[in-house]
This record gives C-alpha cells, sequence and structure tokens, in this order.
C-alpha cells in the first residue's frame, strides 16, 4: 500500500456524518483500477467535533479482514484510547496462486 492510498482511507473516514454511531464500517474505494476493501471500527463516543488517531491493523498473508478481527481485535483498546482501527484488505497476488498478500 502506497501513501497515496493510506490517505485516500483516511480520508474517506471523514466524510461520514459526523453522527455516525455504527462501530464497524465496511468500505471500498478505487484506485489504480482496482477496488480496496477495509473495515473502520469507530469508537462509539465519537462525535466529530475532536480529532482521533488512527491505527492501521494489517493482516498476514493469505489472510483477510474478518480473520485479522478475530485474531487482533483493537476494539476495547479503541474504545479505551479513543483512535479508529482501519482493517484494509490486500489484493489477491496472481504470482502466489492469488494469495492475499501486501
Amino acid at each position: 500500500m502506497n501513501s497515496r492510498t493510506a490517505l485516500l482511507m483516511i480520508v474517506s473516514i471523514f466524510l461520514f456524518n459526523e453522527s455516525q454511531t455504527q462501530t464497524f464500517l465496511e468500505q471500498t474505494l478505487s484506485y489504480d483500477g482496482e477496488i480496496r476493501e477495509y473495515s473502520i471500527y469507530i469508537p462509539a463516543n465519537y462525535d466529530g467535533s475532536s480529532s482521533y488517531p488512527v491505527v492501521f491493523n494489517f493482516h498476514g498473508g493469505g489472510g483477510d479482514i474478518s480473520d485479522q478481527i478475530a485474531i487482533a481485535d483493537m476494539s476495547d483498546l479503541a474504545e479505551a484510547y479513543g483512535f479508529f482501527v482501519i482493517y484494509p484488505q490486500a489484493l489477491p497476488d496472481p504470482n502466489d496462486g492469488g494469495s492475499n498478500n501486501w
């Protein structure tokens, strides 16, 4: 993932309604002809009136978003310390049998 993709993910967070109360949002964005999927965890007390840090939580090779959330769910930490968590999905690597790799 390059810095432009990361920036697009971060910017998309702030395009949501400021009164958003959901916690996990499933999102997509298009970049360089590819559709990228990611899940965002937003703390329940987020109201849009202040800035929150963002933590990216990447799955391992062959994994996916749901695997990573099950293995390294940061929801409790995000609630306790006030940050967003973005779980991006890697694209299948045609040189590795279609495995999801960064």
